[in-house]
């Protein structure tokens, strides 16, 4: 049965809560000193005794403001230094030795020395700082590393800000690392502060109190400290986690908000020109050899479709990215004509797992609108020509691959501009499916009143030559 004691995990943790209890209250028995080991009864009747005294409340705020001030100022410093450390190699370097230092160094080392230099009632939370700070810096680092290159390539492309890229991708992809980095050190911090407490000797602390109950042999009341400061804890973890729990509907409602707000774009863009003159570039593979992926490429792109049909591996790709600037030839040039806005369909969906479809679709529109429409109603009408409407709502786990894939069609077509690279855009559909969606795209792609250059890559040569007005083979 679901609802069986055994099944419920609530009623299991309540369970064993007793179970635990029973056991002390049996320990405490066997050794028959209150003095040695309270049982439960005596610790309670001192916590309630505690209570009523105004110090208890004074001690208690005390240590739970220096364990706040110090998880708080930890990793905010921390944070800020790893994304100075992301950006600069010095910075990185020069952060290693002290990093590595107080991650290694014993706590009691470091309480003994801020002793000597800092009040007593605030070395508890330069100690905080100092044993925090690198949990902090070394997760937050280590996930603005791992972040997928990919979602920051489709922010450059897409244009967005470097608020916007925040908001929208980076903090989302270090969610897992800030979960992390505040469960460790929350669960430090009670630690370490309340050890510093101890042998600094604030005036109001729990960690004074408990020292005291030593020296006066009130064993009750250490016990009764104790059980204080596993609640806060506690408590503190459960609230910190709360702060940290990605609002997926909250970024998805902001992104509207965001794209409402921004510009609508009047330019009129003038038919692009792009010209490969004699351009190579190379990457160098994962055993340290190089790979050429174009050779002294010549082409040039002009206002109507061109397929370009390759094998895999022949440089289609490459030569996409170098359009886009995602990369930079080794030698020859690359010449663009009058100001171009390119719209980039990359092979991968690449939708941010974070949003909804529709959000993602909105990602082209928060920089600038070239719509020039409100953008909920021009998301509305490119889901509608791409048959996927009813997935406005859904996250991009939720959708099948065709699905996905026209997601990233729709945030591309809403894009605009005059210049239009589509990286096998009908893959994943069956034939009924594509000849309807070629059909009702057909005016985003070829729009009467401004000529694009589109540039469409393809491994189906039906397709390039019925699309294209002319077909160039790499």
């Amino acid at each position: 049965m679901k609802n069986s004691i055994f099944r419920n995990q609530k009623y299991i943790r309540w369970l064993v809560l007793v179970i635990w209890l029973v056991i002390w209250y049996v320990a405490a028995h066997l050794v028959g000193s209150g003095l040695i080991l309270p049982g439960p009864h005596a610790t309670l009747m001192a916590l309630l005794k505690l209570v009523k005294t105004k110090t208890f409340y004074f001690n208690v705020l005390w240590t739970l403001l220096r364990t706040v001030i110090g998880i708080a100022v930890s990793f905010v410093l921390g944070a800020a230094f790893a994304v100075l450390a992301d950006r600069s190699m010095p910075v990185r370097e020069f952060l290693r030795l002290p990093v590595n230092f107080f991650k290694s160094i014993p706590v009691m080392a470091i309480i003994i020395y801020v002793i000597l230099i800092v009040r007593s009632d605030w070395v508890a939370v330069v100690v905080c700082f100092l044993m925090c700070f690198p949990i902090a810096y070394t997760n937050i680092l280590n996930g603005l590393e791992a972040i997928d290159v990919k979602y920051r390539e489709l922010g450059a492309v897409l244009g967005l800000g470097s608020g916007q890229m925040t908001r929208f991708v980076i903090r989302p992809s270090l969610e897992p690392q800030i979960k992390a980095a505040l469960s460790l050190i929350t669960a430090m911090s009670w630690k370490v502060v309340v050890a510093s407490e101890v042998l600094a000797i604030p005036k109001f602390s729990i960690g004074y109190q408990m020292l005291n109950s030593k020296y006066y042999l009130e064993t009750a009341d250490l016990f009764a400290y104790i059980i204080v400061l596993i609640v806060l804890s506690f408590a503190l973890e459960k609230l910190v986690a709360s702060l940290t729990v990605l609002d997926h509907s909250g970024l998805s409602r902001a992104i509207v908000k965001e794209a409402q707000a921004a510009d609508k774009d009047g330019t009129v863009y003038e038919p692009a020109s792009i010209r490969f003159n004699g351009v190579s570039k190379s990457f160098e593979s994962e055993d340290g050899g190089v790979t050429k992926a174009l050779e002294d490429f010549s082409c040039e792109f002009g206002p109507g479709v061109t397929g370009v049909l390759a094998p895999s591996g022949a440089g289609k790709t490459t030569m996409a990215r170098l359009i886009t600037g995602l990369e930079v030839p080794d030698s020859g040039e690359l010449d663009t004509a009058g100001d171009i806005r390119t719209a980039y369909l990359f092979q991968e969906d690449r939708l941010l797992p974070w949003l909804n479809v529709r959000g993602n679709m909105l990602l082209s529109v928060i920089a600038k609108n070239p719509t020039g429409k409100d953008p909920l109603e021009a998301v509305e009408e490119i889901a509608e020509k791409l048959e996927i409407s009813d997935t406005l709502g859904m996250m991009p786990q939720e959708l099948s691959g065709g699905m996905a894939h026209r997601a990233a069609l729709g945030r591309t077509l809403l894009f605009g501009g005059n210049v239009l690279i589509l990286d096998e855009p009908f893959r994943g559909l069956d034939e009924e499916l594509k000849e309807r969606i070629i059909r009702d795209i057909a005016s985003e792609i070829r729009p009467e009143d401004s000529p694009k250059t589109v540039i469409l890559i393809t491994h189906d040569e039906e397709l390039a030559e019925r699309l294209a007005d002319k077909v160039i083979r790499i």
